[in-house]
């Protein structure tokens, strides 16, 4: 028998791959749907942000080299000064100072940048004179500096732009952009050099640069020498150096004076990056914005966060609407089932088989396959009931259901309590042979049952089987089967009950 237990689970079993599957394809549209859309939003996002690298590289190149400009102009305009008096033999570190000083004080009213802070003056052994501010007792040594070594090394360089260092005037992270002092003979006698604060044009940046604000900014010169580095400023690192070196080699493979490159992760960038560069011919200076794909990820997840969240919400009321779907889909077939479920014997009742036999009858008419009808019926029910009390009979009932459930045992057979003391069973593809061999294993095993009831006596039972098959055809009907089969039943009581009969068209009830 079945309990209700085992019909719900079997309703389960079947729906839920139904279910799951149905659920798997909605929630791969949606998905598709989403990711697409994910997709299209972080191509647009991604190309936003090269072009904003780009942007921030171009100002960044512009404005560092629009200050060195200004620079230089300012230190064209006091070498002839510094070069007469050293021709004329009357440059000493005084009269430098002076010359220094007053050039800066006239050109004050046209020099606005902030950045701009000492004008120095060094002479050929790289000692350090004096400067717009003041004459140093005790010269400081620069001969290290590499715009010095620059100008010193090479007669043909006019100027030269020195790497980002700690100023030994001034204790600030600068960089200086420098020009040789020469004499007569055009012989190396020392350099101009302007001094310029990494963090005043930092500031000015911060003014100009309203995009993406987690890039790294490096300014390299020459040989990867970092002159700027934007937005943490701090000692020239070797790793800011190796970044520069690497970069550079793939500006030259790219070609171009001004672009955007995608790198993938290496020892120097540790991280899938884009980087955008600027190119300043005039100074030798490459101005380069790196920025890592993980930070552009997660700027995207940012500024799509609400689409994503929308998304998993409606992934999440997809699912309660779909589990509730499946969870009432199991509800209503299990009362359907109760319904075509007869309550004592947990056989199908009439309902189900009024729905199920004609279907059974179409397939028997298409195939042109044998179909077998059993009709069975308990003897003397009624004698036994009113012997044993209703109760007694009950279980009775069930005894025989149990047997016929477990002896009609092929998926398409049909088994159901037709009434009272009556079953009927349909077996599909089933000759008469095969019918007479089911009915006499059903007798068998009701003459078999023992009943324990709470009295002295052991009572048996047996049952009178009807036994009908025909080949269906167009004017046959499904009720025919059903007719022959309860008219050979009870020729079977007629002959003596505990037995089967075979319908003979010749034999009427």
């Amino acid at each position: 028998m079945h309990s209700s237990g085992d019909t719900k689970h079997s309703i389960e079993t079947s729906l839920r791959p139904r279910y799951l599957t149905l659920y798997l394809l909605i929630l791969l549209c949606v998905g598709s749907g989403a990711l697409f859309a994910l997709y299209t939003n972080y191509s647009k996002y991604t190309s936003q942000v090269k072009n904003e690298l780009l942007r921030e590289a171009n100002i960044t190149n512009t404005q560092i080299e629009s200050t060195l400009i200004d620079a230089k102009n300012l230190l064209d305009l006091t070498l002839p000064k510094i070069e007469q008096d050293l021709n004329a033999g009357k440059l000493t570190d005084q009269s430098a100072y002076k010359i220094l000083q007053e050039n800066r004080n006239q050109l004050s009213l046209f020099i606005s940048d902030e950045g701009f802070m000492l004008t120095l003056y060094v002479d050929e052994s790289g000692m350090l004179r004096a400067t717009s501010q003041k004459v140093f007792d005790q010269p400081i040594d620069l001969s290290d500096r590499l715009y010095f070594q620059k100008l010193k090394n090479d007669s043909k360089k006019t100027v030269a732009v020195g790497n980002l260092v700690v100023s030994r005037t001034t204790d600030l992270l600068t960089f200086h952009i420098a020009i040789p002092i020469t004499d007569k003979s055009g012989k190396f006698q020392g350099v101009l050099a302007q001094q310029l604060a990494a963090g005043d044009i930092e500031s000015n940046l911060e003014k100009s640069l309203d995009g993406i604000t987690d890039a790294q900014i490096l300014v390299h010169i020459g040989s990867g020498n970092m002159a700027f580095n934007y937005p943490k400023l701090s000692k020239q690192s070797q790793v800011d150096e190796m970044k520069c070196l690497y970069i550079h080699e793939l500006i030259l493979a790219h070609q171009a004076p001004l672009g955007v490159i995608e790198t993938s992760s290496s020892q120097v960038l540790p991280d899938d990056s884009y980087i955008s560069y600027a190119t300043s011919k005039n100074y030798d200076l490459e101005t380069i914005v790196i920025l890592s794909k993980k930070d552009v990820l997660f700027g995207f997840i940012k500024e799509n966060l609400a689409f994503l969240i929308s998304t998993l919400l409606v992934i999440f009321s997809l699912s309660v609407i779909m589990w509730r779907f499946y969870r009432n889909a199991v509800e209503m077939d299990l009362t359907l089932e109760i319904s075509y479920t007869d309550g004592l014997t947990q056989l199908k009742n009439r309902r189900a088989f009024d729905v199920e036999f004609p279907r059974l009858w179409k397939d028997a008419m298409r195939t042109k396959q044998s179909i077998s009808a059993l009709f069975i019926d308990i003897d003397r029910f009624k004698v036994f009931n009113d012997e044993y009390g209703h109760e007694c009979g009950d279980i009775a009932l069930r005894a025989v259901a149990d047997v016929i459930q477990r002896s009609v045992s092929r998926p398409l057979d049909i088994c159901c309590r037709w009434g009272g003391e009556e079953f009927a069973v349909i077996l599909p593809n089933t000759t008469e042979h095969s019918a007479i061999s089911l009915a006499d294993e059903i007798m068998k095993a009701v003459r078999a049952i023992r009943f324990d009831f709470p009295c002295d006596k052991r009572p048996k039972i047996s049952v009178s089987i009807g036994i009908a098959s025909t080949i269906v055809r167009e004017e046959n009907q499904s009720d025919d089967l059903i007719d022959m089969a309860d008219k050979a039943m009870y020729l079977a009581k007629q002959a003596g009950r505990d037995r089967y009969a075979l319908y003979s068209p010749g034999h009427s009830q």
